[in-house]
C-alpha cells in the first residue's frame, strides 16, 4: 500500500474509533470512568455499614467521628442510592463507584443518608444488595430533633426566596392537635420507621446510638460503635476537644489536622413556647415507649 494511502486509512481508522469511544461515553450516560477504570473501581468496596438516620439525629458527626478509625473510610457525601429512584436506577457499579479508595484490605467503608431510615423502599434494597450490612440509627429527643429539622427546613426555604409558616402554625393544625405527617413530626417517630428496618435485619445488625449524649459525651457513643462493628478500639478521648464558640466537640484527625463539623451544625434552633413544648412531649410519649420496647433500651425522654 501507498504511504499515503497509509496514512489515509490510518486516520480514517483512528476517526472511527474516536467516533466510536463518544458513541460509548454517550450511551453509558457518564459511566466512563466505570469502563476504562476498572482496576481502580475494584479498589472501592461498597459499604458494609450504614448510618441510617434519623435527620438532625447527629448522623454527620458520627461518621466524622468514625473517621478517625484506622480502619474506616467514610463516603463524605450523602449518596441517596437507596432511597432515591432515579439514583438507584444508575446500577450497584455506580454506587460502588461512589465509594472511597481502600488502601488496605480490611478497611470497612461507612455511608450515611438520613433518609434512608424514614425511606418505604430503602430497607429492602439495602438486604438485596447485603443482607449481612451493618446498621447505625442515631436518634436523638424527639422534640429537640423536631425542632432542629423544622430550624433547618426554615433556613432552607428563607435561601430560596420562598414564604415560611411559624412553627407552631406548622406543627399543630386549628384545633391544637399535632400535624403527625408534617415531615418534621413523622420524622421524629422513631418505632413506625425502626419497624420497617426490623422486617428485613435483625435486632444485632442495628446499633441505636444516642444523639444527645454523642454531644456531651461523644467518646462513649464513638466506643459502643466500634464495638458493634467488631473493631478494634483506636478512637480515644485524647483525639476529641470541645469547641467552646460552636458548643460542640470538634476533632483531631491524624492526617487531616483539627477538624469541626460545619457552619450548619450548632446553629441556634427556633425558640417555642413551653406550652408547645410540653403538648409535643406529650404527642411524643407513647411512641417513644413503643420505640425503647423495639430498640430493647431506654432513653431520657
Amino acid at each position: 500500500m501507498h504511504f499515503a494511502s497509509f496514512r489515509v486509512y490510518l486516520t480514517n481508522r483512528l476517526l472511527f474509533c474516536v467516533s466510536a469511544l463518544a458513541t460509548v461515553v454517550y450511551l453509558l450516560s457518564g459511566r466512563l470512568t466505570l469502563t476504562l477504570n476498572g482496576g481502580e473501581l475494584s479498589k472501592r468496596p461498597l459499604p458494609s455499614c450504614l448510618i441510617i438516620g434519623a435527620r438532625k439525629g447527629g448522623t454527620r458527626a458520627m461518621l466524622q467521628f468514625l473517621s478517625l478509625h484506622p480502619k474506616i473510610r467514610i463516603v463524605p457525601q450523602e449518596v441517596h442510592y437507596f432511597d432515591d429512584n432515579a439514583t438507584y436506577n444508575k446500577g450497584v457499579e455506580w454506587y460502588r463507584s461512589q465509594m472511597p479508595l481502600a488502601d488496605q484490605p480490611d478497611i470497612m467503608v461507612v455511608e450515611k443518608t438520613p433518609a434512608y431510615f424514614v425511606s418505604s423502599v430503602a430497607p429492602e434494597r439495602v438486604r438485596l444488595l447485603d443482607p449481612t450490612m451493618k446498621l447505625i440509627l442515631v436518634v436523638r429527643d424527639p422534640v429537640i430533633r423536631t425542632v432542629s429539622d423544622y430550624t433547618q427546613v426554615m433556613h432552607s426555604k428563607l435561601s430560596k426566596g420562598k414564604p415560611v409558616a411559624g412553627f407552631e402554625r406548622s406543627v399543630f393544625d386549628s384545633a391544637g392537635m399535632v400535624r403527625a405527617c408534617y415531615k418534621p413530626i413523622l420524622n421524629s417517630l422513631y418505632v413506625v420507621h425502626l419497624k420497617r428496618w426490623l422486617a428485613y435485619f435483625p435486632p444485632n445488625q442495628v446499633h441505636i446510638a444516642d444523639g444527645d449524649r454523642l454531644i456531651s459525651q461523644p467518646i462513649i457513643e464513638l466506643q459502643a460503635a466500634e464495638r458493634f462493628l467488631q473493631l478494634e478500639p483506636k478512637i480515644s478521648a485524647d483525639q476529641l476537644y470541645f469547641n467552646r464558640t460552636k458548643g460542640f466537640y470538634c476533632y483531631r484527625h491524624p492526617s487531616q489536622g483539627n477538624i469541626c463539623l460545619g457552619s450548619t451544625k450548632g446553629r441556634l434552633h427556633v425558640k417555642i413556647s413551653p406550652l408547645a413544648r410540653a403538648r409535643l412531649k406529650s404527642f411524643f410519649h407513647k411512641y417513644n415507649q413503643l420505640f425503647y420496647a423495639c430498640a430493647n433500651r431506654t432513653f431520657s425522654w
